[in-house]
């Protein structure tokens, strides 16, 4: 049985390896989801009280990644009631996604295991694979473009006309779930067709062009739907190098693409695998540690058989060129912020590199064991050396998510309980934008309470209530300021996050625009300091 399973490569069973391995590192505290932030709105609140047309065309979603738009409300909606379902889903498109792209740069380099083990578990992803509102966005792009590129590939190879509106077709959709992901697609296809026409299939290859109808077609459909007033209509708004103001854009996209990849890359590895490690210490799953363990076995097995099997290929370009291919496709997809007139790089945009940075990464190793006679032995030791260090560093990014949303649902409980409904405006005082006693990277959105704005906090609530009129509340916390006076809200409530309990308070005036926050029995809890239109709250003995 051995003999025939190890006999030759099949694709399947790679895939499902890599579907186990991407998806355990979501299951060390049980199957369960975490929802986070834009969760509860966009999974559960705007399906569950709005109208589509209400939440679609009047907002104006259709004007940027539409498909995102139309799928949360009539397709991962549906998923609210077991959300680790959704997620298993998109973990097995971004599991097939990794397959796609290994089989297409195979064809052209030999690309190794290290190029699957790096773009599915790299833990800087984690952000773009696991948080719904994030990856339900990153990973079917990202499996769309794999494919389209994967289809147009196989059009060149065998000429049979049926490849060409599936790649064309495929490549569209791909276009409409993230920004990105139309770069990536567009930059992919083009690297596909490049290499067919200097590998002699020329005619062929040049309906790689048809990628500009697309983005032709993509632009006119989201431009009809775009307007000043909706939600998404100044998302792509360009500054252009020849541009003023273009030198701000510029140095904003770089630091942040700079302190994205390099020190979230760098603390989301480092950081949490010596977390990570802990956490398995202090709540020992026995069950998730074998089930990695057999899947790293295997892995090696994989790795160490077919890597010495395909050094290289028959058909295998030089090895430079996955070098440079490599680059191209981890440049591509960034670029974009460099000409947003308000770039903000997040770490779910890191993962549209992953191609490519996986791509680089396989291509240097495989140059440096050239010569070396065990080279498929080290390799799948190192491919299931990786394995574990990166599945052991996502454990601890999965540790900050569920605390996040066990403090987020513990606050939301006692503020339902303490709302009679009819107070109008509520403010929240020393609730905290977030409970972490340790985080591996706080980075823009990054593993943040709901707690920590107005925003976020009026969509867990009305998640919570089941009400979709439930009073609008501000959260001030203990330090933080705020906009407006304390006298202008309806209520006033203090959270305790020791006790998990909230109680009204008042603001008494004790001076010129200061505020001392009292309880029922005079205990003075906090001092409110208001100046100029907004406030800020200090602890009482301060």
């Amino acid at each position: 049985m051995r003999g025939r399973l190890f006999h030759r490569e099949r694709p399947w069973l790679v895939f499902a390896l890599i579907f186990a391995l991407v998806l355990l590192r979501f299951c060390y505290y049980g199957f369960t989801y975490y929802p986070q932030l834009d969760d509860y709105i966009q999974l559960h609140n705007q399906a569950a009280y709005y109208s589509a047309k209400a939440v679609i065309l009047d907002m104006g979603l259709l004007s940027s990644r539409p498909l995102a738009s139309v799928m949360d409300y009539f397709f991962w909606s549906n998923f609210w009631p077991f959300l680790m379902a959704a997620v298993a889903l998109i973990s097995a498109m971004y599991a097939a996604s990794a397959c796609l792209f290994h089989r297409v740069w195979g064809e052209y380099f030999g690309t190794g295991y290290l190029f699957l083990v790096v773009y599915a578990l790299l833990p800087l992803g984690m952000e773009g694979t696991y948080w719904i509102s994030a990856s339900n966005r990153v990973v079917p792009s990202l499996f769309f473009v794999a494919l389209a590129m994967y289809l147009f590939q196989k059009w060149c190879r065998t000429g049979r006309v049926f490849w060409l509106p599936l790649y064309f077709v495929t490549q569209l959709i791909s276009f409409c779930f993230y920004e990105q992901g139309l770069v990536l697609s567009v930059t992919g296809v083009l690297l596909v067709g490049i290499i067919e026409f200097f590998r002699g299939n020329r005619k062929k290859s040049l309906f790689s062009l048809l990628t500009f109808v697309n983005a032709g077609i993509y632009f006119a459909f989201t431009g009809y739907f775009s307007t000043s007033t909706g939600q998404l209509g100044s998302r792509l708004k360009l500054t252009l190098p020849w541009q003023e103001g273009w030198d701000k854009v510029f140095f904003s996209a770089a630091g942040q693409t700079g302190e994205s990849f390099l020190i979230g890359g760098y603390k989301t590895l480092f950081r949490g695998f010596r977390r990570g490690i802990m956490c398995i210490v202090e709540n020992f799953n026995i069950l998730w540690v074998l089930v990695l363990i057999a899947l790293c076995v295997v892995l090696f097995l994989f790795a160490r058989r077919f890597t010495a099997q395909r050094p290289t290929g028959e058909a295998a370009l030089p090895r430079p060129w996955a070098l440079l291919v490599g680059f191209l496709m981890a440049l591509a997809p960034v670029t974009l912020f460099f000409v947003l007139s308000n770039p903000s790089v997040a770490l779910r945009n890191t993962v549209f590199s992953f191609c490519g940075i996986a791509l680089f990464l396989d291509a240097v190793w495989s140059m440096l064991l050239t010569k070396c006679s065990v080279r498929g032995v080290v390799t799948g030791a190192v491919c299931a050396a990786c394995a574990v260090v990166f599945s052991v560093a996502a454990v601890s990014e999965l540790h900050d998510y569920r605390a996040t949303t066990q403090a987020d649902q513990r606050a939301a409980r006692a503020i339902v309980s303490a709302v009679e409904g009819d107070e109008g405006t509520i403010a929240v005082l020393n609730l905290e934008p977030n409970y972490l006693s340790e985080q591996n990277f706080l980075y823009h959105e990054h593993i943040h309470g709901a707690t920590e704005s107005t925003w976020a906090l009026a969509g867990l609530l009305s998640c919570a209530a089941d009400n979709p009129y439930f009073p609008a509340a501000t959260p001030v916390p203990m330090g933080g300021r705020y906009t407006g006076s304390l006298t202008e809200f309806g209520a006033l409530l203090w959270y305790d996050a020791r006790t998990g309990t909230v109680q009204s308070v008042m603001a008494v005036p004790a001076g010129e625009g200061t505020y001392e926050i009292q309880t029922a029995g005079g205990t003075v809890l906090a001092v409110a300091q208001e100046e100029n239109g907004a406030g800020s709250l200090m602890p009482a003995d301060s």
